[in-house]
């Protein structure tokens, strides 16, 4: 049984419903079962090798990926590396997993999750569920705000004392971002700030991760990357490595039937971003366009029917695959809205998604102007003519403004937000039209008129 989204030109996005695609090449696909029932998804590093202790199974993805001879990998490059999950388990009732699983890769778990979710039942039964199988659990203080180095450290700190030696991050972005890089810094010595100013380099593997999203946006649950605010300096940069791709993704549609219509459409229109400008990068290679324009044919079809009925669990499953593609996808650069989205949230202190829904859309506009014909591939995928219309009507859909001046900027900011992105600088040259100073303050006037 195929998906809503019948796929036409991608078959990535060619998967049962509750299905994930694949993941890295030679990876099998488990049989699906109908609606929002579970599947899972194992990578070829999961096939090649399992180990409890080390992340050798990361590392032998890593480099099964650079030596692949066949297929999309002879794309125009000498070599390519993917990272991607371990596992990925999708479907209702996923959650479930989290007690199979800790098992395998440690004794003692650290649990990270938000405000909204420390205390709930369900995080309740998961710690005693953990006690039952012998594992030793302990809770972290929640997570409250967009990922900080200074939170990082306190959170590394958290895990060391505990002697945790396996990390579960419950929640948003924010959550699973804070929780992959204290991952990391609980086994590395030094404060976050020095690896995000790359004054250090990443040593020591970081302690294996479960992460388990509660939005489908960030895709943080796939990716190697977290985005961390520094608010001393006044910036925002990432940590990167491959070993911070989480061991095992669940992606469980009943941990989001409950998030209001704006906060669904707010983190849809980030895992867009990440869908339709790894599509169109200049770096794109045929894996990433691939996988790419399967995110956006999943969040295209689950997002409306998100909207229309918040409770159908096929369409958050949708929402969720997609925005997991799309951080699959994102590892060759993404554009433009991503470059200014950093200074304006630090210029105008709002969040990610806010930024992004008015930044991409405008953004869209300005490249087709130049460049006709860049997200031809995108309209297909997404079944329209376009594209930026359609983002912009999901939008007033579910109540979400597309106007900066809505959250309090202006276009007499439009200085400090040029400073703030020269300090932070990134996706410059991956987007389709290189964003120059000049290009990026024609973009963020066009966001707040």
């Amino acid at each position: 049984m195929r998906s809503r989204a019948s796929p036409r030109a991608y078959p990535a996005a060619a998967i049962p419903n509750g299905c994930t695609s694949t993941v890295l090449p030679g990876a099998r696909r488990h049989p699906g079962i109908r609606g929002a029932g579970e599947t899972t998804q194992r990578s070829r590093s999961c096939i090649m090798e399992r180990c409890k202790s080390t992340r050798c199974h990361a590392l032998s993805a890593r480099a099964s990926a650079q030596r692949m001879p066949c297929g999309p990998f002879r794309a125009g490059r000498a070599s390519m590396e993917i990272t991607s999950p371990g596992v990925v388990h999708c479907g209702a009732g996923t959650f479930g997993r989290i007690v199979e699983e800790v098992p395998r890769l440690g004794t003692r778990a650290g649990i990270v999750t938000g405000a909204h979710l420390v205390k709930s039942q369900r995080v309740a039964d998961l710690y005693e569920d953990l006690r039952k199988r012998g594992v030793r659990v302990s809770i972290s203080e929640p997570v409250t705000e967009e990922p900080t180095v200074e939170r990082v450290d306190e959170l590394a700190a958290f895990l060391r004392e505990e002697r945790c030696d396996v990390v579960i991050s419950i929640g948003g972005g924010s959550v699973i971002d804070t929780a992959k890089a204290a991952a990391v810094m609980a086994t590395n010595d030094g404060h976050t700030e020095a690896y995000q100013l790359k004054r250090r380099e990443i040593a020591t593997p970081p302690l294996p991760q479960i992460a388990v999203p509660t939005t489908a946006g960030t895709g943080s649950e796939a990716t190697r990357v977290s985005v961390l605010t520094n608010n001393s300096l006044g910036i925002k940069r990432s940590i990167s490595h491959p070993w911070m791709t989480p061991d095992i993704a669940i992606l469980d549609p009943e941990l989001t039937a409950s998030l209001p219509l704006d906060l669904t459409t707010l983190t849809a229109m980030d895992a867009f971003s990440h869908a339709i400008e790894s599509a169109v990068s200049r770096n794109a290679n045929s894996y990433t366009r691939h996988i790419a324009l399967a995110a956006v044919e999943q969040l295209s079809d689950g997002l409306p029917r998100c909207q229309a009925n918040p409770r159908d669990l096929e369409a958050r499953l949708a929402c969720l695959q997609g925005s997991c593609f799309a951080g699959l996808a994102m590892q060759q650069g993404l554009g433009a809205s991503h470059t200014l989205a950093p200074a304006v949230c630090i210029v105008g202190g709002i969040r990610h998604s806010e930024a992004i829904a008015a930044l991409l859309i405008r953004s869209i506009g300005l490249i087709e102007q130049t460049l006709p014909g860049t997200y031809d591939e995108v309209k297909r995928a997404m079944r329209c003519e376009d594209v930026a219309k359609r983002l912009a009507g999901l939008c007033t859909a579910g109540g979400v403004s597309t106007d900066l001046a809505h959250y309090g900027l202006k276009a007499s900011d439009c200085d400090a937000v040029i400073a703030a992105m020269n300090r932070y600088g990134s996706h410059r040259q991956t987007n389709p039209i290189e964003v120059t100073d000049n290009w990026a303050r024609e973009l963020f006037r066009a966001c707040t008129k």
